[in-house]
């Protein structure tokens, strides 16, 4: 009996993962130093990433989204956020721990803030599911 239970609770276990992520609307932030530094907004159908969007983009008070000084900036983040589009979620994610890789994006890029965002969004649950 107790082989049973423990082979039923693997396969729920396998079954729920494998079942991937509610279709909709995420949200999610990185904060540092009690400031919100990256939000991202982003949708999901199927587990593949759509729609990306940054809501805030900002380091030490600057506003990269509105800061024409900082337009280079906000571009590389950019180009490292759309790059997540069209792929799986889990392999956005895992891609953005490279972003020298990304093109457009650079090394000097904190990927690492997007997918921190990303994966907040995903733990936080679906903002706004999409309709049935």
């Amino acid at each position: 009996m107790k082989k049973i239970l423990i082979v039923v609770g693997i396969l729920s276990g396998i079954s729920a993962f494998a079942a991937g992520h509610r279709d909709g609307t995420y949200r999610g932030v990185f904060v540092s130093g009690q400031e919100t530094q990256t939000e991202v907004q982003f949708k999901l159908k199927n587990d593949i990433v759509s729609n990306t969007r940054f809501r805030t983009l900002q380091y030490k008070g600057k506003n990269y989204l509105k800061d024409k000084n900082l337009e280079n900036i906000k571009n590389e983040y950019l180009a490292a956020l759309k790059a997540t589009e069209g792929k799986n979620i889990n392999d956005a994610k895992e891609m953005l721990y490279s972003p020298e890789k990304i093109e457009m994006a650079g090394a000097t890029v904190r990927a690492s803030k997007i997918r921190a965002a990303m994966q907040n969004a995903l733990n936080s649950g679906v903002y706004k599911p999409d309709n049935k």
